[in-house]
């Protein structure tokens, strides 16, 4: 089995520093064939939250399978959808920015 890949920002402070600098556009994913990491796209983006330490506070508004952060040290809003790669243990983070 191929090894698990976790292609996420440390920090939320790097994922708004790599959408912007990318454009306002950056992709991250998590493959992960691991007992417990079966997930629909909800629950993908609730792990992602929790892997890059994202607070409610910083979380503007919550759809399920997308969010829209907002922080104090930056202008833009990133909007972040998520969705599968072809099974339901890979995940697909698309991040964008938007005006706050």
């Amino acid at each position: 089995m191929a090894a698990n890949i976790y292609e996420i920002p440390e920090t939320v402070e790097q994922l708004f520093d790599e959408v912007e600098n990318n454009g306002g556009v950056y992709s991250y994913r998590i493959i992960d064939y691991t007992d417990g990491m079966n997930m629909d796209n909800n629950e993908s983006l609730r792990y992602f939250i929790e892997c890059v330490g994202i607070t409610s506070d910083l979380i503007e508004e919550d759809y399920g399978s997308q969010i829209t952060l907002v922080h104090p040290n930056y202008k833009q809003c990133i909007v972040i959808d998520s969705g599968g790669l072809g099974d339901f243990y890979s995940h697909g983070f698309d991040c964008s920015t938007t005006e706050n």
